[in-house]
């Protein structure tokens, strides 16, 4: 299921990965739009039901290959999250503000 954030746009882009909610911060045809305050509400849903989560900052042509080895990756225009990553997402809002810069960094510079 692909998210949107902003209700700019929409970009023309397909995106879909099997067992994975696509949340973008841009606006797709086929996307359901979320207020951007709810974006950690909805991820850590997504990840409570089991799904994996990719975030979109930029439209792209081919969505990343996550390393589904991994808890997360954090590339350059966008951030892949597993389900079994929600305890350090929960724990890197706690000890920072809840903005996706500020999580994201957080997961960047986590050991």
């Amino acid at each position: 299921m692909i998210f949107s954030f902003l209700e700019k746009g929409p970009v023309s882009i397909q995106l879909e990965m099997e067992e994975t909610d696509i949340f973008c911060f841009f606006k797709t045809p086929t996307s359901i739009v979320i207020p951007e305050t709810f974006w950690f509400l909805s991820v850590c849903t997504s990840l409570k039901l089991k799904k994996n989560v990719l975030i979109l900052e930029e439209p792209v042509m081919t969505p990343p290959h996550p390393d589904f080895t991994q808890r997360w990756m954090v590339g350059e225009k966008y951030l892949w999250l597993a389900p079994r990553s929600l305890s350090v997402l929960l724990e890197a809002q706690n000890k920072k503000s809840s903005t996706y810069t500020s999580i994201k960094n957080s997961l960047l510079n986590f050991k």
